[in-house]
């Protein structure tokens, strides 16, 4: 009851989002960020508003009606003395209209991306997937060659795809959702760079306060101290195979060397 009550009132919108990538740490830094008082949170973390074509024929006045009402965060700005924000973590960033819809909505919003060496991500995300509600039961460099068949077929997954193609690149995109240079340069055609904070989860997945601390600042608000949570990697039932690791680190390189020029930094993954 008390959710359907609170998607019933329209709350204010979002601040900021948590776009990705998945297996990335979005929920543990999504988890910090939420214990700072200046951080309002919305019904649930993943609100798959843009990324679920479900949700989003629901229409602005449902997404809204997920977060907090105007009467809530001017109750708390009185009490903090700075306005308080809210956001949410969909880590959907691969998908293309994604960006094209938050703009449009939220064009003033900030961005955050929490990125991880690709190879790993993508074995996280095939062991995520394997105990998810539609398991999957292929072999994971069985379920490798499919993608890389449908890649170069040029396929692409958008809302209007049908769910059988959506479920394959989109769900099981194992490959597809570490080709983060082009995601990005996706959304940076949408947004200034300014306003997207780019972190190494690689780098700060060991202190997950480290990441809080930067996020918040990005964002204005004022420093916290954070209670430490471990970032959760996931846990694998078996190592990956060392000749499919060597074969992904192959395939990625030419999309680190292109996002490492387009942060002008290197991360330390293979290029």
């Amino acid at each position: 009851m008390a959710l359907t009550r609170r998607l019933r009132e329209p709350g204010v919108l979002p601040d900021f989002l948590i776009i990705g990538a998945m297996k990335s740490g979005t929920s543990t830094l999504f988890a910090m960020l939420c214990q700072h008082p200046g951080v309002l949170r919305p019904v649930t973390k993943e609100l798959q508003y843009f990324s679920n074509p479900r949700n989003y024929r629901r229409g602005e006045l449902w997404y809204r009606g997920c977060f907090p009402p105007p009467s809530v965060v001017e109750a708390s700005e009185r009490a903090l003395g700075y306005r308080p924000l809210t956001g949410e973590a969909t880590p959907a960033m691969s998908l293309p209209e994604y960006a094209e819809r938050a703009a449009r909505l939220l064009p003033e919003a900030r961005l955050v991306v929490t990125l991880r060496n690709p190879v790993d991500r993508a074995y996280s995300h095939y062991q995520h997937m394997a105990l998810a509600a539609i398991p999957d039961r292929r072999a994971f460099e069985h379920a490798l060659e499919q993608e890389v068949a449908l890649l170069e077929q040029g396929l692409q997954v958008t809302h209007d795809s049908p769910r059988s193609l959506r479920r394959r690149l989109h769900n099981y995109g194992y490959l597809n959702r570490g080709h983060y240079v082009e995601h990005l340069s996706n959304w940076l055609r949408h947004y200034p760079r300014e306003r997207v904070l780019i972190l190494n989860f690689d780098a700060w997945k060991s202190d997950a306060r480290v990441a809080a601390a930067r996020v918040a600042g990005f964002l204005g608000l004022p420093a916290h101290d954070y209670e430490a949570i471990r970032a959760n990697e996931g846990a694998y039932r078996k190592p990956m195979a060392a000749a499919t690791r060597d074969w992904l680190t192959e395939y990625y390189r030419p999309y680190n060397r292109r996002l490492f020029e387009m942060l002008g930094e290197d991360w330390g993954w293979p290029c």
